[in-house]
């Protein structure tokens, strides 16, 4: 798990908030990614002046998830039928 401290570090350095643009960097996908995730309401966010606005505490937690997910479907993968 060290890059996700190494991104959570990278993340507390850009404040409170994520943008479309700070979370395409952070995910290493495009801002289409990121905006077509946003509007299917697969990322937790406020639109904010017309634009989509993530709490970093939010985007951490939704990352978490997403890791412990993807961790038990790989378990289930491994397990005999």
């Amino acid at each position: 798990m060290k890059s996700s401290h190494a991104n959570s570090t990278e993340i507390s350095e850009r404040g409170m908030f994520l943008t479309v643009t700070d979370m395409a960097e952070l995910l290493k996908v495009s801002r289409y990614v990121i905006d077509r995730m946003l509007k299917n309401g697969e990322l937790p966010a406020a639109k904010l002046g017309g634009q989509y606005r993530v709490r970093t505490d939010d985007f951490l937690k939704w990352w978490d998830h997403q890791v412990k997910q993807e961790q038990k479907n790989i378990l289930r993968g491994c397990l005999p039928k």
